[in-house]
């Protein structure tokens, strides 16, 4: 028996409930030095405390919710792949909100390593400061370092989350522009400094908890080697700067130098792309001092315009796979536009979701069964997919926005197929990596597109969503429910809690959208459409073409053929359309 086998059978002989016991709070702090606001707490700490364990461990987490506010917690990065599909803490997706003087306890296993995140699902409440690191270690990792480390970075507002949401989602707001940070932090502090020991390898690992900004991150006169993207283990890859948009993970290897004379600068600078404008007051290029030992040592000078190698859609997997074959073709054109109600929202594919009165696992569960595969008792506009089980579902993301948009995949990862410039036509010509990229957050350009695939293996609801934390609000997101009779097998019925905190929020807890039977969806979310303009009719013709763009990539998507064209590894650069930007 080989050793790897021998350690993770350890790992689960030695697995553990790891136990969490949350507080949620309002308290007054000034984390970035320039402002004081309200913020939310976990049990009165700031940062909130990081979350550690084990691969094959339990995470328990006893919440205490002593705000006004409901709330939710979610786990991006972890699939919820061990019948824990009402543990995934999508606000109206897979539980109601927990009402304010609640308890609620998140248990589930935990059987991906890696580098993940957990924030509130509930809202844009995340931007409140409801959000924390969650690091999974794994003894049998193929990788040698001599220090683990994990830093944040983020954008930060002076404003609470719904006041800006206010300003954002209103009829005086028609070009959607999003609210734009005061200010950057790294680990949630304008204080925070770092020390390196000499002649030794440190994994930093980096997480974007943002709510907008893409930040681009470098170490003066250090090199950066990637070894993890999104809770996925790749085959290193040496940069000088790496960037992150909201949600994505990168682990870097970093190899000190062999000398202490010197001290250094971590940079984590916000990207402009993401912002309509850049107030005079903004500081982009966030910074925090690295010492190697004499705080009183002399800097290294500081770089400028640095870039780097890496790519978030061509970072290939340590553990080699194929691209897979396709069983569906999805096509999802998005933009922004002035809708029926007066605002602007997100739409995909001309409707902007709207979260139903019944969460959509819920009415998977308790609907009557006739009704299951019938995508219309989950919401006239809940933009749900139905797959069968184990279906490879290919997405096209083709962005008629002028702004780039990172999409998150809940309960899978997926293989980055393609990304490019210009919209997905039948002339556009891709290439397909033969390893793809796999991760669970990915960028879709401004005026560009991205193609996705999945297999549908993880019976239950899934969120699919931008995570700029603004536009879920705005409608930029889609369900997808697999293998729906066999998740009302595993997962029914649902436990007596989770329609106690409908009851406790005022949502019905069961039936369809509506909270009814049948197909009576009187009274579900519905009526907000885009206002039919010159501009609507150019997203719709975009949608047609991309419509007939999966007719063309039946035919030639090499998924299908066995003698696909492979993508060359060392000659990229016309497929990079990405988020990392020049700095000012």
């Amino acid at each position: 028996m080989k050793w790897g086998l021998l350690l993770a059978l350890a790992s689960i002989v030695n697995a553990k409930r790891v136990v969490f016991d949350w507080n949620l709070q309002y308290d007054n702090l000034n984390p970035d030095g320039l402002h004081e606001r309200r913020v939310i707490t976990i049990n009165k700490q700031w940062p909130p405390p990081l979350v550690e364990l084990n691969i094959n461990d339990t995470l328990v987490i006893n919440l205490v919710n002593e705000l006004n506010e409901p709330v939710t917690i979610h786990a991006h990065g972890l699939n919820q792949a061990n019948g824990t599909n009402h543990m995934d803490g999508g606000g109206m997706v897979t539980q109601c909100g927990i009402p304010g003087l609640y308890n609620f306890t998140y248990e589930f296993p935990v059987t991906q390593a890696g580098t993940f995140w957990m924030h509130s699902h509930y809202k844009v409440q995340y931007m409140d400061g409801l959000r924390t690191p969650l690091i999974v270690y794994d003894d049998t990792e193929p990788l040698e370092y001599d220090e683990d480390e994990t830093i944040t970075v983020s954008d930060w507002y002076h404003e609470d989350s719904y006041t800006n949401l206010e300003q954002y989602m209103n009829h005086q707001n028609l070009d959607g522009v999003e609210p734009i940070p005061q200010s950057g932090l790294i680990n949630d502090h304008k204080d925070t400094s770092f020390t390196f020991k000499p002649n030794k390898t440190y994994r930093l690992r980096l997480i974007n908890m943002s709510g907008l900004a893409v930040f681009r991150v470098f170490i003066d006169d250090h090199e950066l080697e990637v070894i993890e993207v999104d809770g996925i283990l790749t085959k290193p890859t040496k940069t000088k700067m790496v960037y992150l948009a909201a949600g994505q993970r990168v682990s870097v290897l970093v190899k000190t130098k062999d000398s202490s004379k010197l001290n250094y600068h971590f940079h984590a600078n916000m990207a402009p792309i993401m912002f309509d404008e850049i107030p005079d007051d903004l500081e982009l290029n966030i910074e925090a001092p690295i010492y190697y030992g004499d705080k009183h040592a002399k800097f290294a000078p500081k770089e400028k315009n640095v870039h780097g190698t890496y790519d978030d859609a061509y970072i290939y997997p340590l553990e080699e796979a194929p691209p897979l074959k396709v069983d569906r073709h999805i096509n999802m054109t998005f933009d922004f536009m002035e809708n029926t109600d007066g605002i602007n929202h997100g739409s995909i594919n001309g409707i902007p979701y709207l979260s139903p009165l019944v969460p959509t696992l819920h009415t998977l569960l308790t609907i009557d069964e006739q009704y299951i595969n019938n995508t219309a008792v989950y919401g006239p506009q809940s933009q749900t997919y139905i797959n069968e089980l184990n279906d490879v579902v290919e997405i096209v993301l083709n962005n008629l926005d002028d702004g780039p948009h990172p999409f998150h995949l809940h309960g899978h990862t997926f293989q980055v197929i393609a990304r490019g410039k210009g919209l997905y036509t039948p002339e556009t010509k891709i290439i397909v990596p033969k390893n793809p990229t796999m991760r669970d957050t990915i960028g879709v350009p401004a005026n560009g597109f991205t193609i996705i695939r999945f297999r549908a293996n993880n019976p239950g609801v899934w969120f699919f969503h931008c995570h700029v934390d603004w536009h879920l609000p705005a409608g930029l997101a889609a369900t997808f429910i697999t293998a729906p009779k066999l998740a009302r097998e595993r997962f029914s019925p649902l436990p007596q809690f989770m329609h106690d905190i409908c009851a406790g929020s005022g949502h019905p807890s069961s039936g369809n959208a509506a909270g009814k039977e049948g197909l009576d969806l009187v009274g579900a979310p519905d009526g907000v459409r885009p206002i039919q303009s010159p501009f609507v009719v150019g997203s719709i013709i975009a949608t047609l073409v991309g419509l007939s763009t999966i007719i063309w990539h039946v035919w030639v998507d090499p998924g299908h053929d066995d003698e696909e064209e492979e993508h060359n590894e060392n000659n990229e650069e016309d497929q990079k359309p990405l988020l990392e930007q020049e700095e000012n």
